[in-house]
């Protein structure tokens, strides 16, 4: 719950004292409240005590400003424990970070040893292809740690693993428990490599520790298909042995004894309904999962039952938006089950469109269920139908939508948060809707201490940002004024910049350049529609002719 509007009403000791609170109790903080933490917990100088303060603070530090706290060698063993992800991959930040590291760690080249590779712990993530592969193996404990990769990383890897010449030799002589320490690269692992890991192993693996592991069952059912025959022959009726029971139902590893065919013919006749929730959890393959709403289609002809939606989990993929216009989807629990399986954008909207068309109400719970991901798939006539009220107990960020969203759900917003205007708590609440908001109420919120982020700055409504005065802007960002510079050159924080007087961003003192010089005027074209368009050019027009005009007043006046 922590806000950088609050920063304001606290003294910096005090701030400290919080800030060193937040690291015992291991609060996570995202990007934008720890940059604000590392202003207020710097503002009189950096600490000698970094290490009392929360690791993920030290990723806005360098090694110079942990000078006196410890060496550079301990900054990236804490930065290595950090959570990275709070920065962007590929960012300037993290690419800084790194190369900092590597020189501090004194690594010439390539290749980087196991000593080393604990130490720049979840660094070794940003390392590029080149790092991975003339590193060995090297690297690969801290390489399973890492949340995605990048496709050269991906490529260094398999060649890697491939080449046997690691610790772990070669996948053929793999065990369930060098699979497991591996598990977290199982998704960069292709065809060519599982394979040749023996199917005992993978089945093993699935038994005793697939439970414990973070992939998600559909990365899970790529070793299902290698455990499957390879040759697929149409089962000629259910096999006696492959009778599904209740215990077969009742055991996860149930994907592992069916072909996809199998499933086919042994499912006539078994009703799935009762169970669907259950093994719909299973790590069945792509093929497997088709047979599984087969059996589904051939028991409702007429469409699904309302009470068997809910269930349909990873099936919901295969779902047409013909097939969602005949589902009564009544309730926005309903709703919200089907969203959370992450449909794609056509069959989503579908399904908004069905359950508004039943005449149902865009309440806080269905708007939760449509949440960011879906925001942006409301027409003008469902955004019309939200009540302002609900807006307060969902979570909302339109501000990838079109401008049309952006001006209805912040008029709506503003309505919703209106008795909490005068509170701190308020700039929390609005700030995702700001993107739809009038130069006026931006100049109400400049007096209010709210220390927007530049990135904020950087959404707002295009004609609302240019209306704004240097003044206005340096009462908006507050403590996180430093930051424009760094954006200047990006748009439309350029085109803001080049409308102001060069005088008025030199009081700012933080180096924007690029304003007007006394006695120009710079006309910049907006890059946006506006009614006021036409005016612009009649203006830009008649300063034109201006030398023209005054000749010729001149001359009759003579």
């Amino acid at each position: 719950g922590f806000t950088c509007a609050a920063a304001n009403e606290m003294e910096a000791e005090r701030f400290q004292e919080l800030a060193k609170v937040m690291k015992k109790k291991n609060v996570k903080l995202g990007e934008d409240p720890l940059s604000c933490l590392v202003k207020m917990v710097t503002l009189h100088g950096i600490p000698k005590d970094l290490d009392s303060y929360p690791k993920d603070l030290l990723l806005f530090l360098s090694p110079s400003d942990y000078a006196a706290t410890g060496s550079c060698r301990q900054y990236f063993a804490n930065i290595g424990k950090a959570n990275l992800d709070v920065l962007q991959k590929e960012s300037s930040q993290r690419k800084q970070l790194l190369l900092e590291a590597l020189a501090c760690l004194k690594i010439p080249g390539t290749q980087v040893n196991e000593e080393n590779a604990e130490i720049l712990g979840r660094l070794v993530c940003d390392l590029d292809g080149e790092y991975i592969k003339t590193s060995g193996g090297n690297l690969l404990k801290q390489l399973s740690q890492c949340e995605s990769f990048l496709p050269d990383q991906e490529e260094a890897i398999r060649s890697v693993i491939s080449s046997g010449n690691t610790t772990y030799g070669p996948p053929v002589e793999w065990s369930a428990f060098t699979l497991n320490e591996l598990s977290g690269l199982i998704p960069v692992f292709d065809h060519s490599i599982l394979q040749k890991i023996p199917k005992n192993t993978l089945t093993l693996w699935l038994k005793n520790f697939a439970h414990d592991s973070p992939l998600s069952r559909e990365q899970l059912a790529t070793i299902v298909e290698e455990i499957l025959p390879t040759r697929h022959k149409r089962a000629n009726g259910c096999p006696p042995d492959k009778q599904i029971t209740e215990t077969v139902l009742n055991d996860d590893l149930m994907p592992i004894y069916y072909t996809a065919e199998e499933l086919h013919a042994c499912l006539k006749n078994v009703s799935l309904e009762n169970h669907l929730s259950q093994i719909l959890t299973y790590p069945f393959s792509v093929q497997q999962l088709a047979e599984l709403k087969g059996n589904l289609d051939e028991t409702y002809p007429d469409g699904y039952p309302e009470s068997l939606l809910p269930k349909l989990g990873p099936l919901v993929s295969f779902i047409t938006p013909e097939e969602v216009s005949k589902w009564k989807i009544t309730s926005a629990d309903t709703l919200a089950v089907l969203l959370k399986d992450k449909p794609s954008d056509d069959q989503a909207s579908a399904m908004i469109k069905r359950y508004v068309d039943l005449g149902n109400a865009l309440n806080a719970t269905a708007l939760n269920a449509i949440g960011t991901k879906y925001v942006c798939l409301l027409n003008a006539t469902e955004l019309n139908l939200i009540d302002s009220s609900s807006l307060k107990l969902a979570s909302l960020n339109p501000s990838a939508c079109s401008q049309l969203t952006k001006d209805i759900l912040y008029a709506k917003a503003k309505r919703a948060f209106s008795d909490q205007h005068y509170l701190p708590a308020y700039y929390e609440l609005i700030e995702p809707y700001l993107g739809g908001a009038p130069g006026v109420d931006l100049r109400a919120l400049s007096k209010d201490n709210v220390n927007m982020q530049v990135s904020t700055l950087a959404k707002l409504r295009r004609d609302s940002l240019m209306s704004l005065t240097v003044a206005e802007v340096q009462g908006l960002l507050g403590m996180n004024l430093g930051d424009l510079e760094k954006w200047q050159h990006k748009s439309p924080i350029r085109e803001w910049v080049q409308m102001q007087k060069q005088s008025e961003l030199d009081k700012l003192h933080v180096g924007l350049t690029g304003g007007t010089q006394e006695g120009y005027m710079n006309i910049v074209t907006p890059k946006y529609e506006s009614p006021s368009s036409a005016s612009l050019g009649t203006v830009a027009m008649a300063l034109h002719l201006l030398p023209a005009l005054l000749i010729s007043f001149l001359v009759m006046s003579v």
